[in-house]
């Protein structure tokens, strides 16, 4: 296994559910955030901030998804305000509202057993990209507030839908709804599978956030190879794909030259080795007992493009808490310094060659 860092780390400082910075050794920390593993070999990582640090200026990020538990630990006084915005009949709870929670019926689409994916998904990309310290869950930026905007479940969700959540997201008026009070400087949109070519009405929605200097991120999809659907592949999208933890781009990533960066999704490509039972994110999440009652954990369950996405979207807000008046088209410009080589894949030789390079920084 190569050696992907220049440094070894001893401790890292993340800020603690408390407001105050707490020492977290390097073993400790997941094997994507750059950490030591137990044998004392370096683990790679594609995700480098590159001594990159958390800046004075608080940094908003939107987490469209299906929802965030308020009362994660490891999310502790990292929530701001969001909202429901999963319309009728897709809401199991009959429309809109200001409760952006998981809706427990979401695991089975109207029956109430069971966590699922659906249900647990966006509690866990909001760890990726602020999680505290608690348990050992470390987002990249633990200073990076978060809005959680609830889009999905297991039920679906309407075309309209999505157009309001972005809309909201940015802080751009939506009939109906009250005007979001703390509107994001990146939106990250971990799903895939929209159209093949990004919609015009996408693609207006977009235009307009653009012009506010917001960043979007989104994941490329678990597509297993195909090319990118909406909305990773609109204009002006961060597009994220997966990189295992020995920096080749992830079997079930999707595969296309439109690619923008990778990080870490989990998962490696070995025979016999399924990619989703080996070298998983550390996220925060929650188990759901019979009666529905919600227990928060930290668990390394996070595979795929969908948890790529927040590093990412950590990343960028960790720049901008340093640069708040960084454009969409500046990151673009300085993404070489931030980026490192990814292998190079057999069935894409024009995919992009760049994974975001981030290591954690040693404490003295």
């Amino acid at each position: 296994m190569a050696r992907l860092f220049s440094s070894v780390v001893r401790w890292v400082w993340v800020l603690g559910a408390w407001g105050c910075y707490v020492a977290v050794h390097a073993q400790d920390l997941p094997w994507h955030l750059g950490a030591l593993n137990a044998t004392g070999v370096s683990a790679p990582s594609s995700l480098n901030t590159a001594g990159v640090k958390p800046g004075p200026y608080p940094v908003v990020v939107a987490v469209i998804d299906s929802g965030v538990l308020a009362n994660h630990p490891s999310l502790t006084g990292r929530l701001l305000p969001g909202y429901d915005m999963l319309s009728a009949p897709y809401n199991a709870r009959g429309g809109r509202s200001e409760d952006f929670a998981p809706d427990m019926r979401d695991a089975r689409c109207g029956d109430r057993v069971g966590t699922g994916p659906f249900r647990t998904h966006g509690t866990e990309v909001a760890s990726l990209i602020a999680g505290n310290g608690h348990d050992g869950v470390v987002g990249v930026n633990p200073n990076a507030k978060i809005v959680p905007i609830r889009l999905f479940g297991s039920c679906n969700m309407g075309r309209a839908d999505l157009l309001d959540a972005l809309s909201w997201a940015a802080g751009l008026p939506v009939a109906g709804v009250p005007l979001n009070p703390n509107p994001a400087r990146v939106i990250n949109l971990s799903f895939s599978g929209g159209k093949p070519v990004c919609g015009v009405d996408l693609q207006q929605v977009l235009e307009r956030i653009a012009k506010k200097n917001i960043f979007v991120v989104a994941a490329v999809g678990n597509t297993y190879g195909k090319k990118l659907a909406e909305p990773a592949n609109c204009e002006g999208v961060i597009s994220v794909g997966a990189v295992d933890s020995e920096n080749n781009i992830a079997n079930y990533s999707a595969l296309d030259a439109r690619t923008v960066i990778y990080a870490p999704g989990g998962g490696q490509r070995l025979s016999g080795d399924a990619p989703w039972r080996v070298n998983k994110l550390k996220v925060g999440t929650f188990d759901v007992d019979f009666k529905g009652d919600e227990t928060p954990a930290a668990s390394f369950r996070g595979v795929g493009t969908s948890y790529a996405s927040p590093l990412v979207s950590g990343f960028v807000s960790l720049l901008l808490s340093q640069r708040p008046h960084m454009t969409p088209a500046e990151f673009f410009q300085q993404l070489p310094q931030f980026s490192r080589p990814v292998n190079p894949h057999s069935q894409c030789p024009d995919c992009a060659p760049r994974g975001l390079a981030m290591r954690t920084v040693a404490q003295n």
